[in-house]
């Protein structure tokens, strides 16, 4: 991934997704890590509407045809999402607080 800000000017950072360290807060998913070669170190807090917002956006078309464009992207981002999809089912099945049921 790479950031951009006007302050910046022309420099662009990578922000290497792979070695960002992932925790969960109360109300956020934070991904934390630092950028180089400025040493700056970064935090992003996903609430669950940013997550929502972002699976939309991903599931979009155009991210499709993106993906199919590049070489070898597709069918292994497709795998991939497949692999983990019943795994995660599970984990939301039991993760969810579920209501208690009337009694009589």
């Amino acid at each position: 991934m790479i950031v951009w800000s006007k302050g910046l000017g022309k420099q662009r950072l990578p922000l290497e997704l792979p070695a960002a360290k992932l925790r969960v807060s109360p109300d956020y998913l934070v991904m934390e890590g630092v950028i180089e070669p400025v040493c700056w170190n970064y935090a992003i807090r996903l609430a669950p509407n940013d997550l929502e917002d972002f699976l939309k956006l991903m599931s979009q078309p155009k991210t499709a045809e993106f993906l199919a464009e590049q070489s070898g992207v597709l069918w292994p981002f497709m795998l991939g999402l497949i692999a983990i999809v019943p795994r995660l089912l599970f984990k939301l099945m039991f993760a969810t607080k579920q209501p208690a049921l009337p009694l009589g």
